[in-house]
């Protein structure tokens, strides 16, 4: 395939406190092993977003980093909203998954509205969940770190990213994120995708079935997949040891 793959990063410098540009790396990565061409575009406050995108990624940041974006969001609000309905999909880490989502309850009881992409409410609340989490999805076992203090609630028809195996998740029920067709939201951080090489390609593979072409990954990611697993294997020892609440 010629044409090259178009990832939007938005608001990297504000919601990418958690190393989230790796998510970025490990997609542009794995699909360059697979000789596609690749662009990622950073949108800062101010930008123009691009006319076409084949995947958005959005990340993690505190609430002071979310009003500073808040505007600049909702004024492209609707490019956005287009992306979905041509079915480009979004992967999306905490408070940037938040954002994208139908409100957020504050502690003080006030309410910041979302856009309402993805199928889901933010509250949050006073406890911390901190530790590993380690997750059983449609993708395989996903593994990371959760650092959040905010219950999901899910709309009535809308599916978790997953059932839990450790940790807290969306605080609410036995589950992990959404999963809303290809788009994903969820709190699994460390970054996710780095850890996780099938989640990764199950996203690219999303892509490549939009865009009409082949994806299989390459044997040049046999190193990174190596050290993803010894990670994992630390993670999934160690999760229901280590995991507490602040």
């Amino acid at each position: 395939m010629n044409a090259t793959v178009t990832i939007v990063q938005l608001y990297p410098d504000e919601l990418g406190v958690a190393g989230d540009r790796g998510n970025a790396m490990a997609l542009r990565t794995r699909l360059e092993h697979a000789g596609l061409a690749v662009a990622v575009l950073e949108h800062h406050v101010g930008d123009e977003l691009p006319t076409d995108a084949d995947l958005v990624l959005v990340g993690n940041g505190p609430l002071s980093a979310m009003r500073n974006v808040y505007d600049d969001l909702a004024s492209i609000a609707d490019r956005l909203r287009a992306y979905r309905a041509i079915d480009v999909p979004i992967f999306a880490y905490g408070s940037g998954a938040e954002l994208l989502g139908r409100s957020i309850t504050l502690l003080d009881g006030s309410t910041l509205d979302g856009l309402g992409i993805l199928p889901f409410r933010a509250t949050r609340v006073t406890e911390r969940s901190v530790g590993y989490i380690v997750v059983d999805t449609p993708f395989g076992q996903v593994v990371g770190f959760e650092d959040n203090a905010s219950r999901w609630t899910l709309d009535a028809q809308a599916k978790p990213l997953g059932i839990l195996e450790a940790g807290s998740g969306n605080s609410e029920g036995a589950v992990e994120g959404v999963l809303d067709g290809a788009s994903i939201a969820t709190q699994v951080g460390g970054p996710v995708l780095p850890l996780n090489p099938l989640l990764t390609d199950a996203i690219i593979a999303s892509i490549a079935v939009r865009r009409g072409f082949d994806y299989a990954p390459s044997d040049a990611n046999a190193d990174l997949d190596r050290f993803a697993a010894r990670a994992r294997e630390v993670i999934v020892a160690n999760a229901k040891h280590v995991f507490s609440r602040i």
